[in-house]
């Protein structure tokens, strides 16, 4: 896996440019240190509509046409996070980068992630895009449930904290509809 200096930019507020020149080759250097410090884990659940925690109207409006949902909790691992405190130590600018390119990774693996869940649908079936808790009216203390669902904490070792911010910190998780018939 793999992500572009283009992925990565619109996380470090570029406003739609591209870094250049020696910007963009400590962007490189940086991001090659991270997918080296990564180790991607993930896991997925496919429930009922009904089994999604704590869910508002956003959600169950955008999971209307869904009949079955997937759980999904994917990570970098606690690598990325060792990273960019080491990173911070040294150079704020570095432990900067460490967090947007950790971001594009994250990013792009759940998009791995929705890849191989639709290998998986049944003829007919599709995804609706996928939707976080914190979005709309569906509420952080959803991921306490969605996590304990999944077992995230011993499959994939994401926690959540009192706060409710998952660890490691380049963690997402979502639930992804199913809608069509099986």
């Amino acid at each position: 896996m793999d992500v572009s200096l283009a992925e990565i930019a619109p996380y470090l507020r570029m406003g739609g440019s591209l870094p250049e020149g020696e910007l963009a080759s400590r962007i490189s250097d940086v991001k090659a240190r991270v997918a080296k410090a990564m180790r991607p884990l993930r896991v997925w659940r496919r429930v009922g509509k009904g089994e999604v925690p704590m869910m508002g109207e956003s959600l169950r409006a955008h999971l209307s046409s869904c009949s079955d949902v997937y759980l999904v909790c994917a990570t970098l691992g606690p690598g990325v996070d060792s990273l960019q405190r080491a990173a911070g130590a040294v150079s704020a600018a570095d432990a900067l980068i460490v967090q947007a390119a950790g971001a594009a990774f994250i990013e792009k693996y759940m998009d791995e992630t929705e890849d191989s869940i639709r290998a998986l649908l049944l003829p007919g079936e599709s995804l609706v895009s996928r939707y976080s808790p914190g979005y709309g009216d569906w509420p952080l203390e959803a991921q306490r449930d969605l996590l304990r669902i999944l077992d995230a904490s011993r499959t994939v070792g994401v926690s959540l904290g009192s706060s409710l911010l998952m660890a490691p910190s380049k963690s997402v998780s979502a639930a992804i509809g199913v809608k069509g018939a099986p």
